[in-house]
């Protein structure tokens, strides 16, 4: 398990950001994505992370696209068409604002754990932030039914306030106590959330 005091940054570049094939020039990041269906060849993406100057790229796999160049690529992470902007933000380490944090050595870390990732997420709403943590909490986990040997997990946190350890301490054993024992190969991150009255739980795993 992977999370540490989050420290304030001064370079305000993105982590992550997404990449468009008709950009007319592609602004910097430390992770460049893109959406695989997009027709990007070996050249636009080696040119892609030149003028990016991304440490490494990522594909997102939003319908039943193939890809033939993962020898330049980290891996790929399947997602819904309307889960993009999540995945981007959940990568962007940089937003993290609160006491659990990662950066982006630990992205590059979990991306070693395979070639392709699953998105999921889940949220709930109410007044009790104790409940609202329980039920997203139950909701991820059974979305995790397919990942209990998984070699890699990433999770994301959002609430409206600074998450309580307590807090973090009930997602992760929940978690970690439905997963077959990958240790150090989790990830935890925590942000807040300008919606009232929600908790967003949102994740990667690798699959086998």
């Amino acid at each position: 398990m992977k999370c540490h005091m989050d420290e304030s940054y001064i370079d305000d570049t993105p982590n992550a950001f997404l990449y468009q094939r008709i950009m007319d020039r592609y602004p910097k990041s430390a992770i460049g994505c893109f959406i695989i269906s997009e027709d990007w060849d070996e050249q636009a993406l080696l040119e892609l992370k030149k003028e990016s100057e991304a440490w490494f790229l990522v594909g997102l796999q939003i319908d039943n696209s193939e890809f033939e160049h993962l020898n330049i690529i980290e891996g790929i992470i399947r997602c819904q068409p309307d889960e993009v902007k999540d995945v981007t933000e959940l990568l962007d380490v940089n937003a993290a604002s609160t006491i659990i944090g990662i950066d982006v050595v630990d992205i590059k870390s979990l991306f070693e754990c395979g070639n392709l990732f699953q998105f999921i997420q889940a949220s709930a709403t109410g007044e009790s932030e104790s409940d609202l943590i329980k039920v997203t909490t139950h909701k991820l986990v059974n979305q995790l039914s397919t990942a209990r040997h998984t070699k890699g997990l990433f999770i994301g946190m959002e609430s409206v306030q600074s998450l309580l350890m307590e807090a973090f301490a009930y997602v992760a054993d929940a978690v970690e106590g439905f997963l077959s024992n990958i240790g150090e190969s989790i990830y935890y991150r925590s942000s807040m959330t300008d919606e009232l009255n929600i908790f967003h739980l949102k994740a990667i795993y690798a699959l086998a």
